[in-house]
């Protein structure tokens, strides 16, 4: 019998995807993989950018390629034990043009995990009135995002913002929410000083964020 595209697919996803420490963050979304776009929202100082550091660990003990899109500097304690791996690639970015620009790069490499983190800084930058092409780039960033999740797993932050009348809701409004096939809230437990993560209502789980990375409760 022949193989049929459906199997050609099922054998490359599986060819893709790397082994991950994180089962609650698995079982939340259904299963880390390529084809995936998932957020990783919350306030700053939540430990989102922790969360993903564990990701590309856990990428690169599999013997995969992990990239890192960052619009912030990368502190040396985050950095220190991977830097020096040949499957590790980091690159900055100051704008939204500049990610663009990584992203189109990163369709001709060979990427298991990509992350961009502080993808709100970079958009927002764009979004006010006074950028009458804001959405259009914000467009052409989702369309990236897509290309890129065909072979790889996209995982990107985005921060909160103010709706008013105590409520707060993800950066980057009403046209970005079609972007994440997979939206995951990080929030802190004021009470026991751990991080809940949830889908929706009635799927979270428990994380412990030290300076030492991510810890399962």
């Amino acid at each position: 019998m022949f193989p049929t595209p459906c199997d050609w697919l099922l054998r490359q996803n599986e060819c893709l995807r790397f082994p991950n420490t994180l089962p609650v963050l698995d079982k939340l979304v259904g299963g880390l993989h390529p084809g995936q776009v998932i957020e990783l929202c919350g306030p700053s100082g939540v430990g989102k950018s922790k969360v993903c550091w564990h990701l590309i660990k856990d990428c690169l003990r599999s013997g995969k390629n992990a990239f890192l899109v960052s619009s912030r500097n990368v502190l040396a304690q985050e950095s220190s034990s991977i830097l020096n791996s040949k499957n590790f690639f980091l690159n900055y970015v100051s704008d939204v043009y500049s990610l663009l620009l990584t992203l189109s790069a990163l369709d001709s490499m060979e990427a298991n995990l990509v992350v961009v983190d502080g993808v709100q800084s970079l958009l927002q930058a764009v979004l006010g009135s006074a950028n009458f092409r804001g959405h259009t780039l914000l467009s052409e960033v989702r369309g990236a995002f897509s290309r890129l999740a065909v072979k790889s797993l996209v995982v990107y932050t985005n921060g909160l913002v103010s709706l008013g009348d105590g409520n707060h809701g993800p950066a980057l409004g009403r046209a970005w929410e079609v972007v994440p096939s997979v939206r995951v809230m990080v929030l802190p437990d004021p009470a026991s000083g751990k991080r809940l993560m949830w889908r929706d209502r009635s799927l979270t789980a428990e994380l412990r964020v030290s300076e030492n990375g991510v810890e399962i409760v």
